[in-house]
Formats: C-alpha cells, sequence, structure tokens
C-alpha cells in the first residue's frame, strides 16, 4: 500500500513543472491520469510520462471539453498549468472547478501569478531567472551574467506545489473541502533566494558581490569554491584558511590570522589558493584534507559519478519500459518509504492508448 493509494489526480499541464509534481504523487501511489491535447506536446523528457495513464482529449471543443469537466467532477487533485504556448489564457478558473467539485484540491501553476505586470508573460524558466536577478550570482565578479544551466526555477516550483497539494489534503482531511493552490515560477524563484534578498533588505541594499575568481557563493568568505588542479578540479568547503594553509602546506595563508580577513580578502586568498593547488593532482590534495578532517570534494563529470561506488550503492536507476522507445534508465524517486523505492508501476504508453478504457470507466462518451 502505497502512501498516496486511492487518490485520483488529473493533470492539465504541460512545460516542466506540473507533470513533474504529477509525478511525484504517481512516484508515491496516486492515480494520475494526463490529459494531453491532439497534437504533440513537447514535453523534454519521456520519464515524465511513467506512471501515468494518457487521455487525449480537444479541450476547445464542447464536447471534449465535458469529458475534462467529468474527470474533474470525480478527482481528488487537479494541478493544471500554462499548455506548451508557455500563455495562461486558458487556465481554468477556481470558481469552475470547485462548482464541479467541492473537495478537489485544485493546484495551479503559473509563471508569474494571475496578475500583475508580468501576467502575460510567456511562462519559461530563464526569463524568471533573468526578471530575479539569479545570473548575476553565477561566475566571477567580472562575468556577464550566467544562468543556472537547468530547469532550476521549475524544479523548485514544482517542489513547492506537491508540498501545497499534500498541505491541502491533509486539510481537507480534516474539514472535507477542497482548497485552491497556487505556485508561481516568480515566487518559487524569489523563495530560492531567501538567503540573497533576506541580506539584501537588512545591508542597507547593497548588491551580493561574486568573486573575482573561483567564485561559488556572493556571501562566502575563502576558501569557499572550486579550484583547478594539476589534475581536474578540487571543491573547497568553509573553513579556517589557517588550517587549510597547514594542510596543504601553503605558509603564504599563515598571515591570515584575523577570520574577518576571510571574506574581505577573500580573492587575494583564493588567488594564493589557486596558484597552490595546481601542483598537486585534486585526489591527492583530496586525501591530504579529508586525512585532516577538512571538507573537500574533487568535482567529478556524469560518466565519473554513475561509475563510483558511492553512487552505485544507492542502486537508484530503474528501467522503465516504453511503447516507442523500448526500455530506457531513469533514477527512482528520492523517497523511500520502509526502506523501499517507489519504483514505476507503469510504464509509458502512446498518447490517447487510454482513451476506450477511461471513457467507458468514467462514462465520458
Amino acid at each position: 500500500m502505497l502512501p498516496l493509494e486511492g487518490l485520483l489526480v488529473v493533470e492539465y499541464s504541460t512545460q516542466l513543472a506540473g507533470p513533474f509534481a504529477g509525478l511525484r504523487l504517481a512516484d508515491l501511489g496516486a492515480r494520475v491520469i494526463r490529459i494531453e491535447g491532439t497534437e504533440d506536446e513537447p514535453l523534454p523528457l519521456v520519464s515524465l510520462y511513467r506512471n501515468k495513464e494518457r487521455l487525449q482529449v480537444c479541450a476547445a471543443t464542447e464536447g471534449e471539453h465535458g469529458k475534462l469537466s467529468k474527470l474533474i467532477a470525480e478527482a481528488d487533485v487537479l494541478i493544471e498549468g500554462p499548455p506548451a504556448s508557455g500563455l495562461q489564457t486558458t487556465l481554468l478558473p477556481y470558481e469552475t472547478t470547485q462548482a464541479l467539485n467541492a473537495k478537489l484540491i485544485h493546484a495551479s501553476i503559473t509563471g508569474y501569478g494571475r496578475e500583475g505586470a508580468w501576467s502575460a508573460k510567456p511562462y519559461d524558466d530563464l526569463f524568471v531567472q533573468s526578471l530575479t536577478g539569479m545570473p548575476w550570482l553565477n561566475g566571477n565578479a567580472d562575468d556577464p551574467p550566467i544562468p543556472f544551466p537547468l530547469s532550476t526555477v521549475e524544479m523548485f516550483a514544482s517542489a513547492n506545489l506537491v508540498q501545497g497539494i499534500l498541505a491541502a489534503l491533509v486539510h481537507r482531511s480534516k474539514l472535507g473541502e477542497g482548497m485552491l493552490v497556487e505556485v508561481s515560477l516568480l515566487e518559487a524563484a524569489i523563495d530560492y533566494q531567501f538567503e540573497v534578498l533576506t541580506t539584501h533588505l537588512h545591508d542597507g541594499g547593497q548588491l551580493p558581490q561574486r568573486s573575482s575568481l573561483n567564485n561559488a557563493h556572493a556571501y562566502l568568505a575563502a576558501p569557499y569554491g572550486i579550484y583547478e588542479t594539476a589534475n581536474g578540479y578540487l571543491a573547497l568547503a568553509m573553513g579556517s584558511v589557517l588550517e587549510l594553509g597547514a594542510l596543504l602546506q601553503c605558509e603564504a595563508l599563515a598571515r591570515y590570522e584575523d577570520p574577518a580577513s576571510w571574506f574581505l580578502r577573500r580573492d587575494e586568498i583564493k588567488g594564493l589558493l589557486a596558484d597552490h593547488l595546481r601542483t598537486k593532482a585534486a585526489a591527492d590534495w583530496a586525501e591530504d584534507l579529508e586525512a585532516g578532517g577538512y571538507w573537500c570534494a574533487v568535482v567529478q563529470t556524469v560518466d565519473e559519478l554513475l561509475q563510483h561506488e558511492g553512487f552505485l550503492a544507492l542502486r537508484n536507476i530503474q528501467q522503465v519500459q516504453t511503447e516507442e522507445l523500448g526500455l530506457f534508465l531513469t533514477p527512482y524517486c528520492p523517497i523511500r518509504f520502509d526502506n523501499s523505492y517507489m519504483g514505476s508501476r507503469r510504464g509509458v504508453g502512446r498518447a490517447g492508448m487510454d482513451n476506450a478504457r477511461l471513457e467507458a470507466e468514467f462514462q465520458l462518451l
């Protein structure tokens, strides 16, 4: 018995955040019926389709839209978001879905909220990163703004949406009533930067300053960063510069006795470290530092990660069967219950493959 077994979720969303939220609920046991258009939608990863039933509906036509309404009337949760175009004009009004199903948890994901100057702006992770200043945290001081090369905001927004859905389900279990849950990429990006924004709001409005070299966090002192070595790269966490200098046998660091200097003179310290660390391989430095109890890590490639015994010990890669692509490999849901993985119970079929069965079960004809 999986934790969410017995829950019916209707997923009416494209892009990444909404479908990933649906996937997480499916992995935890919910029955997820994904509503898809009659045309292929540009979802980036086939893994987002696993553990879901797929109902192809042309919601623009009255008869087909009636099928969606009937499903919503039976559902516990509705996940909705902008279509593939990224525009929010087709979002369902909560008043409409509440009238169909008073106990429904209506979970809505938008780019910038339903109102405001940006509400009509296309839903896009890169746009939200740019509007919230996130690219100015990457790279070094003299670099241009550098975006995070992952759908960082969408994934964070998806996690927030799932948390909101679960909280609303608890609320319903106590009071028997539905609830509207709303998450926007914009607010998720703002929340993601709580450390930066809270500091900025309380330090006189000073902008975060990136290190001129080896930057990894605008608000952390030396040695925090990633450094090139004679072979590979080494990541150094926060710690005593004096202790680090002793372990590395870098005598130049011994003069930075005042911990305040580790931030005030961090570029200077990082420059000395960068020169010194190029004299040995990353693995050799890591061995020396770990023996002394100093936090560090060798920077690995994806292939090195997949071959490392630390990764292999997790055993968290699963095989998923797809009707069109055959078997593919993808990570498990990272949540375990009673030491068991939440594996994929259902593979990936063709779009519309479940239409006949679902239309009969829910009397959608």
